[in-house]
């Protein structure tokens, strides 16, 4: 965590002081302030714990949103990490939450662990009914970049990209553009999933009465596999947030609530 509460205030890690009573602001039990030159600052259960906000977290996640907080920040908005929403306070913690000059609210989450979609589902439907405008970022795979080649359409191509349960819903939801977020170079990628086909070789043999059979000769859509392009990469200071609305759309496997998407839009886009 980067924010604990001391004294019922909210407190950051990298001003917090060692040696004061900071406790979780959801299960108010306490944590430690880890500080270092080299590990980003913040806050760490003690153990034994069975609080939700203890788990779940890496150091390049916890990076990663103190970027997206700094970078909104430095251009004269209102932004914060870990940002409890009032009216939400035990289902909803956005990662970023920035506000508009006009005060609209866009949460950003970065997802840097595999999630259940019906998990995803339930934060984005909280989201949705507060009118919280809402953007769900992926980590992109470190080792995956190695196999990307110059894509047919520009940018890189991965054809063979394993692509996560929690991630194919991300792309449904901002309409197939999907923002990754690179931790290597602490950049993002804008992504595109194409289907991936596999072939099924042509074979013919005859039956035991005699009769040529043949099957194959055709491709099919493969469950496992997406063909990722990407384009980029941008620093977090070339984008901008753009709200706009979404209906209610719902597949067998996913559900995405009706509600609004804060856009990723390069600065070129926005003019």
């Amino acid at each position: 965590m980067l924010v604990a509460a001391l004294n019922g205030n909210r407190i950051e890690a990298d001003v917090a002081e060692r040696g004061q009573p900071h406790v979780c602001p959801k299960c108010t039990g306490p944590v430690v302030l880890k500080q270092g030159r080299i590990k980003i600052a913040h806050f760490a259960h003690k153990p034994p714990t069975d609080c939700t906000w203890a788990t779940g977290e890496t150091l390049a996640h916890l990076e990663a949103k103190k970027l997206f907080r700094d970078s909104f920040v430095s251009r004269g908005l209102r932004a914060e990490v870990e940002f409890i929403v009032p009216s939400l306070p035990n289902d909803r913690r956005a990662d970023v939450m920035v506000w508009s000059p006009s005060g609209q609210q866009a949460a950003i989450e970065l997802q840097h662990t595999s999630i259940q979609p019906e998990v995803i589902e339930k934060r984005a439907l909280s989201y949705a009914r507060e009118g919280i405008a809402q953007a769900w970022i992926p980590f992109l795979r470190s080792k995956l970049m190695e196999e990307a080649n110059t894509g047919k359409h520009g940018g890189l191509f991965i054809e063979q990209y394993p692509a996560r349960p929690f991630e194919r819903w991300a792309h449904g939801f901002h309409f197939g553009r999907l923002w990754l977020y690179d931790p290597a170079r602490r950049m993002l990628w804008r992504g595109h999933f194409d289907n991936h086909h596999i072939p099924v070789d042509y074979s013919e043999w005859y039956s035991a009465e005699g009769e040529e059979m043949t099957a194959g000769g055709y491709s099919r859509v493969s469950k496992r596999w997406k063909e990722l392009t990407l384009w980029g990469p941008y620093s977090i200071d070339q984008i901008r947030i753009k709200a706009r609305p979404r209906n209610a759309w719902q597949t067998n496997r996913y559900q995405m609530p009706a509600g609004r998407i804060a856009d990723f839009v390069t600065e070129d886009e926005t003019d």
